[in-house]
Order: structure tokens, then C-alpha cells, then sequence
């Protein structure tokens, strides 16, 4: 990854002197009142180190930038400042909110930490989650075990359900989405037909369906009818 963005930015310093608008002319991209051509992402480095800046005369020193607006998406500013890189992230509130944008911010560190303490690899094996926040989705989320009655069977507790919150969303596929009651009301329906084709207790019956809402009606109508799937 390091090498090829390596490659990229030297490859387009060769062009630095052609104007941007030029470039923008050339490419002719859509337009949109919303955003600027051709990127929405800038980042900005600075050589941060430098404190003194001798001007005959006069005293200066370097000052953050302060932002009163957003002009692109993202504005990354990042300084070398001799012991570290210190930055700024600065971003449009009418696209991401300030905990998407500090999750962002967390996301790239875990880049390029990965990048400079690892040998040589592609972007694909680099982890960007920090392990609190890989901890928290793909366990702390994931806690949902309960306890259920042994004495019952799966669909005698969907009918349960089904009573409590008869219209809630049960199922959603794409833009299709169905309620506890229609759910239940079409695997019955499927059921009765299992039935009335010898499916009961100790039958097997075989589903190729693509997932989605048949899929689910299908599953619970042959529990309803007594067999296994």
C-alpha cells in the first residue's frame, strides 16, 4: 500500500504545474451543487517542525487552522511536528455527524500504525479496527443469548410472539417487509398444505429457496406441520 501511494503522488507531482481547472475542463465530470468536481477528500500536509520563520523585522510563528465552514467532505490538515504527526479533521455536519467522523479519524490511525509496524502487505489484510471496537461488534453485540422453555417447540413460540406484537416487523428482505400476523398467517397456509401432502412428525422436507421472506415462510411452515427442514 505504502509503494503504490508512493507511486501515485509522485506520479501526479509531475503534473503539479497543470491548473486545476483545466484538469476539471478536461475531464468534464457530472456536476453537483453539492459537492466539488472530481473530489470531495482533501489532505493537507504541512512540514510542522519549522517553529522559526525569519522575516527581517518581524516576529511569526506557525497557528493552527481554525475552520468557520466545511469546503469539501473530509479536510484532513496533518503537520510532522519533529516528535509525532499531530492533525485536524475537519468535515461537513450536513454528511456525517462528529462520532462518525472520530471513528474515521481512530480508523486511519489503525492504518497507518499497521502500515509502519508491518512488513509490506495489501490494504485488504490491514485491520482498522481498534480491538475495543472489534470486541464490541463481533461479541458485545452478538450477547443475545436467552433462556427458552424446553417444553416447547420453536413454533409454539412464534405463535407466543405473534400474539404479543401481532403487526411488528417480523421479516424485512430488501424493500419487502412482513408482519408477525402475515408471517404467521403464510406459514400456515404452508403448512396445511404440507399436511395434506404426509408431512408430520419424523418427516424431512427439502427448501431451495434464496433467502429472503418465502425462505423464512417455508422454514416455519413445515415446523408447524410437524417435520424438520
Amino acid at each position: 500500500l505504502i509503494a503504490r501511494i508512493r507511486h501515485t503522488v509522485l506520479t501526479a507531482q509531475e503534473n503539479r504545474d497543470l491548473p486545476f481547472e483545466q484538469v476539471v475542463e478536461l475531464v468534464n465530470p457530472p456536476r453537483h451543487l453539492g459537492y466539488t468536481p472530481l473530489f470531495q477528500v482533501m489532505l493537507a500536509w504541512q512540514d510542522g517542525s519549522v517553529r522559526d520563520i525569519p522575516l527581517p523585522g518581524l516576529q511569526a510563528e506557525l497557528a493552527g487552522l481554525e475552520y468557520s465552514a466545511a469546503k469539501f467532505d473530509l479536510t484532513l490538515d496533518l503537520a510532522d511536528t519533529g516528535e509525532g504527526i499531530s492533525g485536524t479533521l475537519n468535515f461537513a455536519t450536513a454528511l456525517f455527524d462528529r462520532a462518525t467522523a472520530e471513528r474515521y479519524g481512530v480508523y486511519l490511525v489503525q492504518a497507518l500504525r499497521a502500515m509502519t509496524l508491518n512488513s509490506p502487505r495489501s490494504v485488504s489484510h490491514i485491520d482498522l479496527l481498534p480491538p475495543a471496537e472489534r470486541e464490541h461488534l463481533l461479541h458485545g453485540w452478538n450477547r443475545t443469548e436467552r433462556d427458552y422453555p424446553l417444553d416447547q417447540t420453536l413454533a409454539a413460540l412464534f405463535e407466543q410472539q405473534v400474539r404479543r406484537t401481532p403487526h411488528a416487523t417480523a421479516l424485512v428482505s430488501g424493500t419487502e417487509s412482513l408482519s408477525y400476523a402475515q408471517l404467521n398467517a403464510r406459514a400456515n397456509r404452508l403448512a396445511h398444505a404440507l399436511i395434506a401432502r404426509g408431512v408430520g412428525p419424523d418427516s424431512r422436507v427439502a427448501v431451495c429457496a434464496e433467502r429472503g421472506l418465502n425462505m423464512v415462510t417455508a422454514l416455519f411452515g413445515i415446523l408447524k406441520a410437524g417435520g424438520a427442514y
